[in-house]
């Protein structure tokens, strides 16, 4: 059984489809990349996955139940929708303290989330005079604080310096190494690479791709460039052929839409030399661009 499932979620806001009919599963031990523009629909997923907004149909769930249904939801689940929205007059230590006790664990676990989440040597001071990066840590550890089995996280990078970072991405993994499930939103493409095992990609409310990175990026043809002394003619062959090319130069051409072995077959049954060919594979950022802006398309289209 999957650990998290929408199936057919739709949210709607008066006229406004926030999120439309959407259904996605994620397994345990895996961290997912939910990934959109803004206004895409990814904050109020995850509030419906939390219990904080009711869907207009359709279902999400946690261990096959609705959040509210959960026996000790803080137990099951860490969120962090927003930079931690702690007292700024009250210390990171006595925050989770008070933590601690709402969700009924171990004061020793305030120093261990603490520890986790590097703010050791910030305990004892007030929220008031952190940065935004160190209020994100401290989402992070109010978070981890009763050691859930899910965490939702709703951009937790944001704020934070290329160390906290890079840190963020390895704790993250770890999580998931001891069999913890993460759902996390972002827009910092390159970091989400490196990251997550598969992602979800969410437009105008609408479910674009549900894949691993590695199944996403094989299944989209990286851009060819070609240099061939009769550029013009194999753009048309290739046009023809429904591929996508434009001449970038007097002898070049940029292709998308094709193999480079299909390339190199038309090319040879019209007897077009080909000098040069060159793939560059298409990574996250250019599959997500390309996806938003199909779905921009369809969006307008009558």
């Amino acid at each position: 059984m999957a650990v998290i499932e929408f199936d057919g979620v739709t949210k709607r806001f008066g006229d406004l489809v926030a999120v439309d009919r959407l259904s996605f599963t994620v397994e345990r031990g895996r961290v997912v990349g939910f990934l959109g523009p803004n206004g895409a629909g990814k904050t109020t997923t995850l509030r419906m996955l939390l219990g904080l907004v009711a869907p207009s149909a359709g279902r999400a769930t946690i261990n096959g139940r609705p959040y509210r249904e959960l026996k000790n939801p803080l137990h099951v689940v860490g969120a962090v929708l927003e930079a931690s929205g702690a007292y700024p007059g009250r210390t990171a230590r006595n925050h989770l303290r008070i933590e601690a006790l709402l969700g009924q664990v171990s004061p020793a676990r305030v120093d261990r989330a603490l520890e986790l989440v590097g703010l050791t040597e910030a305990a004892d001071r007030r929220v008031g005079k952190f940065s935004l990066g160190m209020r994100q840590r401290l989402g992070l550890a109010t978070a981890l604080l009763c050691d859930p089995e899910v965490l939702i996280l709703d951009e937790p990078a944001n704020g934070l310096d290329p160390e906290g970072v890079h840190w963020l991405r390895r704790m993250l993994q770890g999580l998931a190494s001891e069999g913890r499930t993460v759902l996390v939103s972002s827009h910092i493409l390159a970091e989400v690479a490196q990251t997550v095992d598969s992602v979800v990609i969410l437009d105008h409310g609408r479910l674009l791709a549900h894949s691993s990175l590695a199944e996403l990026t094989s299944a989209a043809n990286g851009v060819i460039r070609a240099r061939t002394p009769r550029a013009e003619e194999l753009r048309d062959a290739l046009v023809a052929e429904g591929a996508r090319a434009q001449l970038i130069g007097p002898d070049q051409l940029e292709i998308a839409g094709a193999t480079g072995e299909e390339v190199g077959t038309l090319a040879a049954e019209r007897g077009i030399p080909l000098f040069e060919t060159a793939t560059e594979a298409a990574d996250l950022e250019d599959i997500f661009l390309r996806l938003t802006a199909a779905g921009a398309r369809e969006e307008v289209a009558p």
